[in-house]
């Protein structure tokens, strides 16, 4: 370390658990609390990521050694002076919090409520004497998901994120980015360059560059990458050679010529552009294209760093793991005919890790970012199936009865439902759901849409059947367990209906917790008054008023 550099004092061992929380203790007000706010910097000269913080009218400087569990952490009390002096250096790298201390047994809970772009965010942190006594640990029932190992809860890439702008809406966006464009134009003279980049499915063509395009007219033209691919026999070339290539990794595209290209049309030029065939996997030709006053760059690697330089104005599309996924699968089994299991393992595999290393990486060069989520309310509906379900409680299940009536048992079967939410938001506040269903051997993955505002459950339903290595690869991409239902399922038909008697149960807190037994009457339309439905209604004794439109993962 350099001299200059305030002493740290000796490390001390930090055995630490971290979770996130489903809900805060009444009365927080009562514990004592400090208001905090800390930035990180990184010291170039003996490459160390320093914190400093502000604790009340207090001030540190910190570096830590690890991470998980247990890490080596140094720390010295500073001066306020060196801490405003120092601070400048955090502005990519900051948050605000209010801690709280909780006593719990013979632990204090650390609970942190964050500031700013991460409000909502509740962080609780439990320090321990040993590690043998964080493993034997027995969390309070308010905590949720042990993150202690999970890169994305470290402080400091919280900070990083809370330091980001906001993304714009799309509407929000657009607005914005038009009036960028409108800068530049009046700025220079000549061709002006915008570059779009961002994921798969992530609307940067259809959503953001023909709008962008319409808003400018003929001056305007979009200039898609996807025609500077090399194409298969390239691909196939660089297999022989042990280097594996995919769609999804900017080695496929001919950057350097498509920066030629652009620098081309930015000096007046006209230029032969490729013509590439998905179909065909190569370019078929070629075709004059000429400068036009806004020249729209669009692709997944628009913002690379081989080309940020090109760009005038830099937009970059956003849109989470979820949203991609939906919409990679209702497009593409609609468009390409694909199997949903064959696209949804490209996903996982291929796409997503691409994703990560290649284009969300480059959103740092935008300069301003787009929302462009998927919107279930409008697109769940491109689903192949429709749900459509009514259910009612049963106080005892009455095999002789449904025998009596005429009804012939199709099936039964031992269903074990788990559900999943993805990394970046809860599914229950859109009102999706997504569950990974082990029935005789079987694995069925289902999406399901919102409810529809009709009077019995009518939703979006996307199903697949898939095997334990595509399983596998979605969940490591996907996200987290968040319930898992077991039922025993016996299927009937009487006359035209099927319905189903379950016997429901779930896991809550690691025990299991009997939810009921109910019949569930499976529906082609959404009027259930007609005569077959409410025959066996009547039969079964059942009792209209007590019908149940929750799904078993609500209950």
């Amino acid at each position: 370390m350099n001299s200059n550099m305030n002493p740290i004092k000796e490390s001390l061992q930090e055995i630490e658990r971290k979770f996130t929380v489903k809900q805060v203790p009444e009365n927080l007000e009562q514990y004592s609390h400090d208001d905090i706010k800390q930035g990180y910097y990184l010291d170039e000269e003996v490459n160390i990521e320093f914190r400093l913080r502000q604790k009340t009218e207090k001030f540190y400087k910190t570096y830590k050694i690890g991470s998980g569990l247990i890490r080596e952490e140094f720390e010295t009390e500073i001066s306020k002076d060196d801490f405003e002096n120092s601070w400048p250096l955090t502005k990519n790298k900051r948050l605000e919090k209010i801690r709280y201390y909780i006593p719990y047994g013979e632990h204090t809970i650390e609970l942190d409520v964050y500031k700013g772009n991460l409000e909502g965010l509740k962080v609780a942190e439990v320090e321990f004497e040993s590690e043998d006594d964080a493993v034997k640990f027995v969390a309070p029932d308010w905590f949720d998901q042990d993150v202690t190992e999970k890169e994305e809860y470290k402080n400091s890439n919280l900070a990083e994120k809370n330091t980001k702008e906001k993304p714009y809406s799309l509407e929000e966006g657009l607005e914005k980015l038009t009036s960028l464009v409108k800068e530049k134009l009046q700025e220079k003279d000549g061709t002006i360059i915008v570059e779009i980049a961002g994921g798969s499915s992530s609307g940067k063509t259809s959503a953001v560059s023909v709008k962008l395009k319409e808003m400018f007219g003929d001056d305007a033209m979009i200039f898609s990458m996807d025609d500077y691919y090399r194409g298969r026999t390239y691909m196939a070339i660089e297999a022989e050679k042990g280097n594996v290539l995919n769609f999804d990794q900017p080695e496929v595209l001919n950057l350097p010529l498509l920066k030629e290209h652009i620098n081309q049309l930015k000096s007046g030029q006209s230029i032969q552009k490729p013509i590439y065939s998905f179909k065909e996997g190569e370019a078929v030709g070629t075709e004059e294209l000429k400068p036009k006053r806004i020249i729209i760059v669009e692709g997944l690697f628009a913002l690379n760093e081989q080309l940020i330089d090109e760009g005038d104005v830099k937009a970059f599309v956003d849109i989470g793991t979820h949203g991609r996924i939906m919409r990679r699968l209702l497009r593409d089994v609609e468009r390409t005919g694909q199997r949903p299991e064959d696209i949804l393992n490209y996903f996982s595999e291929v796409v997503e890790p691409m994703h990560d290393k290649y284009i969300q990486t480059t959103a740092k060069n935008a300069d301003i970012i787009i929302s462009n989520e998927y919107n279930p309310k409008i697109e769940a509906d491109r689903a192949n199936a429709e749900e459509i379900q009514v259910k009612y409680p049963l106080i005892s299940v009455d095999y002789e009865l449904i025998r009596k009536i005429g009804a012939e048992r199709l099936s039964s079967s031992n269903q074990t439902d788990i559900y999943y939410n993805p990394k970046d938001k809860d599914l229950s506040t859109t009102g999706e759901s997504l569950r990974i269903r082990e029935e005789s051997g079987r694995k069925i993955l289902t999406y399901k849409g919102p409810k529809k505002d009709t009077s019995i459950r009518q939703r979006p339903k996307f199903e697949f059947q898939i095997d334990d290595d595509t399983e596998s690869k979605f969940l490591d991409i996907y996200g987290d367990k968040v319930k898992v239902v077991n039922k025993q399922r016996d299927v009937y038909q009487y006359k035209s209906l099927v319905f189903t008697i379950d016997s429901v149960s779930d896991i809550t807190d690691g025990k299991d917790r009997f939810i009921g037994s109910f019949v569930e009457l499976r529906l082609q339309d959404v009027n259930p008054d007609n005569q077959i439905v409410n025959e066996l209604i009547e039969k079964l004794s059942l009792n209209p008023e007590d019908a149940i439109n929750k799904s078993y993962l609500e209950m």
